[in-house]
């Protein structure tokens, strides 16, 4: 809500947050301030100091996801509370895209080691949407998930991080999507468009803002009326690299 903080802390889960709506709040990760907009996609990876402001005039809303199963399967959660209700910010807004997601990386320092989660706090929607776009064009439109882009962590090319990855889709208007299932539940919030997804044998319309899950090993086809865009995100890395993620079209 306006004038809302989450004082910052840390915990071993690592989240996201994808932003819904509004315009103006903040994630501060290890001292850069992220403004969020509708479509971002925020990191706080595991450990990492991070607190949550909105100095705006107008809520703002986002899905938050953690990999809290994982972690709790392992009985290794643990959270700290941090002396200060907002960590100083020592680096610009963007600073970690520039550095880690402009194609080159940081030589001879201490930012030049690969790493296990990706060193960017905000991928952000102006950024990745055009390349979208791009895809669509160059004819790169999958039968199942339209034009997609995986979310990568530039240091390693792997996903964002180890327990959960994620994607935007591109689906074209009067995208009618083949079939397809996978070991991996997988969480989807429409940001553009409309249309409507078939999980076994139930369909389910969405439009901007909605929020739908399609369980592990469900089949499910995606429709869009108007040219739409959808976010999704599972732990698919985790089961990747447990050697037990399969698909089946």
């Amino acid at each position: 809500m306006p004038g809302e903080v989450a004082a910052a802390h840390r915990h071993t889960a690592s989240a996201i947050r994808f932003v819904i709506d509004g315009q103006g709040a903040y994630t501060a990760v290890e001292g850069e301030r992220a403004y969020m907009s509708p479509g971002d996609f925020v990191l706080t990876a595991n450990w990492l100091a991070h607190d949550n402001g909105n100095p705006s005039d107008r809520p703002m809303i986002w899905l938050d996801v953690l990999d809290l199963p994982t972690v709790n399967f392992f009985e290794s959660m643990f959270a700290e509370h941090l002396d200060d209700e907002s960590q100083a910010v020592r680096r610009a807004d963007g600073d970690s895209a520039a550095l880690f997601a402009s194609g080159v990386l940081p030589d001879g320092t201490q930012f030049g080691a690969a790493r296990k989660c990706s060193p960017v706090v905000n991928y952000t929607y102006a950024r990745t949407r055009p390349i979208l776009e791009r895809l669509y064009k160059a004819g790169a439109v999958d039968r199942r998930h339209g034009a997609r882009v995986r979310y990568a962590n530039p240091t390693n090319g792997s996903w964002v991080m180890p327990t959960m990855g994620a994607q935007l889709a591109l689906l074209p208007a009067g995208f009618a999507g083949e079939r397809y299932r996978a070991t991996d539940g997988t969480i989807f919030v429409c940001v553009e468009g409309k249309g409507a997804t078939r999980i076994g044998d139930r369909e389910f319309a969405w439009s901007p803002g909605d929020v739908f899950v399609a369980p592990s090993w469900q089949y499910y086809a995606h429709t869009a009326g108007p040219e739409s865009v959808l976010f999704s995100i599972s732990d698919r890395p985790a089961q990747e690299l447990l050697g037990i993620w399969r698909e089946i079209d």
